[in-house]
């Protein structure tokens, strides 16, 4: 997985855990505020963008040349 999946599995992870469990827990005196999920939603999209850049460059790219008659294609 590169390195931008990752991130971004990480960053919709976080997500879920906000939608699953709220943003903020509170036991007694001691309270815990997750992330924002405005800022989580930025991040996801900026890491799905990176993600679909890095597949793009590492995927194969054809080697087929295709040739047409009357000088249709290469």
């Amino acid at each position: 997985m590169t390195t931008a999946a990752q991130r971004l599995a990480e960053v919709r992870a976080a997500i879920q855990d906000i939608l699953d469990n709220g943003q903020e827990v509170r036991r007694g005196d001691r309270s815990l505020k997750r992330g924002e999920l405005d800022s989580l939603r930025a991040l996801e999209a900026r890491y799905a963008e990176e993600a679909a850049a890095e597949a793009r460059a590492v995927a194969p790219r054809s080697r087929i040349s295709r040739l047409y008659s009357r000088g249709k294609g290469i």
